[in-house]
């Protein structure tokens, strides 16, 4: 919220924040101004909405700005905006953790700037046993995979309070949830055929949950299901990853479907460059107008790499680094820039390491010895690597900075139950 509406060209923006009525409009979806519908109105969003009162921008960008619903976007709706920025809940600025033993699960929470505090799990914060995050607006969205089938939804500015939990199908084992906007996302299942349309701010009873379905059998194997993995959306498209696996082995490349969200229907199918495009605890990363996954393979057999596929023109440009590249079965990785990042890499025992890589120089050297239990990597906006270590005798949290990859916590940071993977709230 540092961005200065100054820059803004129009002359009665401040007046919005001296402001003191507030017009009672009715809105179509959202609170006023919430053009994506995430519960936050931020600095960006009012200005997109000053950009359509002045003819700059389509009232499509944002129907939540359209209080009334005419087709303009008025100084009093503006207000309304204002308003609601202004009275938005501020979130911690923690890493959520989920921490499980795969019998029982929770989370903990890390502050993103030293000392790095920590809360950690405990038995009242129940998530399932095999938990994975992803974070839209307030709202924290834990994929419980296998063995619980469901969603659950925390508001973040409640104490993170379970506020629906929902079922995604017995047996289903959920995988990710990519979001369109706070009134629809979706979900990737491993053992089913089909993608899951969700409402993303369901009932708590979760009558209103599953909005349909988007039929993936024509890409099934034999066992009856392609095994949809990672998804994300970029703009009106969904992107997922089928995994084409038969008893748990991949049978053949792995694909990277294109799903139009507008009509919910497959678009394009890109056969990428190896097989089984496989995430431990991470969706798919995108950078610009470039896609990378992380495509495993044969676990043991150093046969995939970090592929990179373009948006634009919906092909693959190849491996940014291949396995034996990186020295290992690459579970996880998060990218600093283009070329540069950090990686977690599986040996054929399953210890693992984490390693800084340079694409360019095509050079790798090891940031965390051999271990027994790496299981997410993720970089914060503040410059760190927050890295999930289960190891056995002392599992945590553990931080480097990014820059240069020196470790700034002292010993791993304990989040009660072994951490298992990591997302972000500012």
């Amino acid at each position: 919220m540092n961005r200065p509406l100054a820059r803004v060209r129009v002359a009665w923006v401040p007046l919005f924040l001296a402001a003191h009525a507030v017009w009672a409009l009715p809105t179509r979806s959202g609170s006023p101004g919430d053009c994506n519908v995430d519960d936050l109105v931020t600095v960006e969003e009012v200005v997109t909405l000053v950009r359509i009162a002045l003819g700059e921008d389509d009232v499509r960008r944002c129907s939540a700005g359209d209080a009334n619903g005419d087709g303009v976007v008025t100084i009093e709706e503006l207000v309304l905006a204002v308003h609601m920025l202004l009275s938005s809940p501020s979130l911690p600025n923690v890493a959520f953790v989920t921490a499980t033993d795969f019998q029982t699960g929770s989370f903990a929470l890390v502050a993103l700037d030293p000392p790095f505090s920590v809360e950690p799990a405990r038995p009242q914060r129940r998530l399932g046993a095999d938990p994975v995050a992803r974070v839209f607006g307030r709202r924290v969205y834990v994929v419980n995979r296998f063995g619980s089938d469901n969603l659950q939804v925390l508001d973040a500015a409640e104490d993170f309070r379970t506020v629906a939990q929902c079922s995604t199908g017995n047996g289903s084992n959920p995988q990710d949830i990519a979001f369109r906007s706070g009134l629809q996302a979706y979900v990737p299942l491993l053992a089913r055929p089909w993608l899951l349309r969700v409402n993303p701010h369901p009932r708590p009873d979760c009558a209103d949950f599953v909005q349909g379905r988007i039929d993936l059998t024509g890409f099934a194997d034999a066992d009856g299901s392609p095994e949809a993995n990672q998804a994300v959306v970029v703009g009106d498209r969904l992107f997922v990853t089928l995994e084409r696996l038969e008893n748990f082995v991949p049978v053949r490349n792995g694909l990277l479907l294109v799903v139009d969200t507008i009509e919910d229907r497959v678009v394009a199918a890109i056969e990428l460059s190896a097989a089984n495009p496989f995430g431990m605890t991470k969706g798919l990363t995108v950078r610009g107008n470039q896609l990378y996954v992380s495509l495993v393979g044969q676990f043991g057999v150093l046969d995939g790499g970090i592929e990179v596929v373009d948006l634009g023109t919906l092909m693959s440009k190849g491996f940014l680094l291949t396995e034996q590249e990186l020295g290992g079965d690459i579970t996880d990785f998060v990218l600093l820039d283009d070329e540069v990042g950090y990686a977690i890499v599986s040996g054929p025992d399953f210890s693992t390491d984490l390693v800084r890589f340079s694409a360019r120089t095509r050079s790798v050297f090891s940031v965390v010895p051999r271990g027994d239990g790496l299981s997410d990597v993720e970089l914060s906006v503040e410059g760190y690597v927050f890295l999930s270590d289960r190891n056995i005798r002392r599992p945590g949290v553990r931080i480097f900075r990014a820059a240069d990859a020196t470790e700034l916590t002292m010993t791993p940071l304990f989040t009660g139950l072994p951490p298992f993977d990591l997302v972000f709230l500012r």
